[in-house]
């Protein structure tokens, strides 16, 4: 008995022992190599030493200070390396202590704008189906996602996203089931155009003056499984929102800061957000660590205005937490990782290619060291596995069983239904454990298509 609240109280946790480079341990002696980073987290892999002896030596000077009295060097550091590799030049730099609270400050940032503005209207953001923010109850009422919503349903903010009766979220552009009908994954530009004019048709239908922000995930993460958009998707949105004067912000929490290959998903179609949401890679895990990156014009609204932005955590730019994060942020830039990351991408999608044999791969995809698996019960038909039968969880399972960790996620399709993994190894992962790591996906993959062809 464990007073302990899991996650899952039906369910027995092995606990951690050690972790080191892309491998941990837990008490019982088994060894599980971490293909997913933990919760595609722990992008620089586990037991770096530098990191440690950067949060050791904050903790010798001062190992708090309230922003409210006091700023640290390290914060300070941090916040000028974060928005050099932002690329919003003169912008500033807001810390939290991870994603939801990134992305829950991002939303109270746009609405403070308009707010200083005198735009006081503004104040609806869109979202999209699906998607993943957080779980904060501003986070999750942009998210778009039922199973995670659910239970929370009458307490959410609706006045975020709800007018005339319907949520407001725009279809998240989905290649592998494309509205098209393209029998395999669609790369039409027209797609992708189409799905960023449904953005336009929201705005218009609540009125631009009353639309503060959209807010969306470069390439989906947790709720679709290292989803990409179709190629012109971004530029189009960015775009649309340029006219309207709505806010573009982009939750870089999964994507952000090397995980495919750019310094910012955003990067990879060559455009800029007004508000970043930072998480996760930004202290890959060593401490509780996020940030908010706002564009130089977001910041002079408030240098014109009232000079306050009227929010704030109390562990808001940590000095410990900071030091970590650029001692991470050090790591990455001496080893070259996020070049690493890019030069690696083609080999590391080649090694999914054999996994294309079992007929529950419906589809593979993602960017960088991001890759998701979809899986199907009928690939010709795209059908997906019942809700109940949970066959992520199924397939992770198996996965822990031949010592591989991997991160399940499902009922992102409009019914409940739909199941990926995702695949995100440490940055530093060598060669021979990726080949490991297949050959450890390929047994799971097995044993799973061999217990399903039993039971069929």
């Amino acid at each position: 008995m464990s007073n302990f609240f899991y996650r899952n109280l039906k369910k027995n946790y092995p606990v951690i022992a050690k972790a080191q480079g892309a491998w941990v341990w837990d008490k019982s002696g088994n060894k599980y190599l971490d293909a997913s980073s933990g919760a595609i987290v722990a992008n620089i892999g586990h037991g770096v030493d530098a990191v440690r002896e950067a949060v050791n030596d904050q903790m010798n000077e001062a190992a708090f200070a309230h922003t409210s009295q006091f700023v640290s060097e390290a914060g300070l550091h941090l916040a000028e390396r974060l928005v050099r590799l932002s690329g919003l030049q003169e912008g500033r730099v807001y810390f939290t202590s991870g994603g939801s609270e990134s992305v829950e400050t991002a939303l109270k940032m746009a609405r403070a704008y308009f707010v200083e503005k005198g735009e006081h209207s503004r104040k609806l953001c869109i979202g999209r189906l699906p998607s993943y923010h957080g779980s904060s109850f501003g986070a999750l009422s942009v998210t778009g996602h039922p199973a995670r919503r659910r239970p929370y349903l009458p307490l959410l903010d609706s006045s975020l996203t709800f007018n005339r009766g319907q949520w407001q979220f725009a279809n998240t552009p989905y290649p592998y089931r494309c509205r098209c009908g393209a029998k395999g994954v669609c790369a039409s530009d027209a797609c992708g155009k189409a799905y960023a004019a449904e953005l336009e048709t929201l705005i218009a239908e609540n009125g631009a003056e009353n639309v503060m922000a959209f807010i969306g995930e470069p390439v989906v993460g947790a709720s679709m499984g290292a989803l990409p958009p179709h190629e012109s998707y971004w530029r189009e949105v960015r775009s649309i929102l340029d006219k309207h004067g709505v806010l573009l912000i982009a939750d870089e929490v999964m994507t952000g800061l090397g995980r495919v290959g750019e310094k910012m998903g955003l990067d990879l179609w060559g455009i800029k957000a007004d508000i970043i949401a930072l998480g996760k890679g930004l202290s890959a895990g060593y401490l509780p660590l996020g940030a908010v990156v706002a564009s130089s014009a977001i910041v002079k609204a408030f240098e014109d205005g009232s000079g306050v932005f009227e929010h704030g955590f109390t562990y808001s730019g940590h000095p410990v937490a900071c030091a970590a994060g650029v001692a991470v942020l050090d790591y990455v830039e001496r080893n070259r990782l996020i070049e690493a990351v890019a030069k690696k991408e083609s080999r590391f999608f080649q090694g999914f290619r054999n996994l294309s044999a079992y007929e529950i791969v419906g589809d593979i995809r993602g960017r960088g060291f991001l890759a998701g698996i979809e899986l199907v019960a009928n690939r010709t038909t795209k059908e997906p596995f019942p809700a109940d039968v949970r066959i992520s969880q199924v397939l992770a399972r198996e996965a822990l069983a031949f010592g591989l960790m991997v991160y399940p996620g499902g009922g992102f399709l409009p019914d409940g239904k739909g199941d990926h993994i995702m695949i995100a190894p440490p940055f530093t992962i060598a060669d021979d454990e990726l080949e490991e790591m297949f050959k450890r996906l390929n047994m799971a993959l097995g044993s799973v298509s061999q217990t399903l062809m039993t039971i069929g």
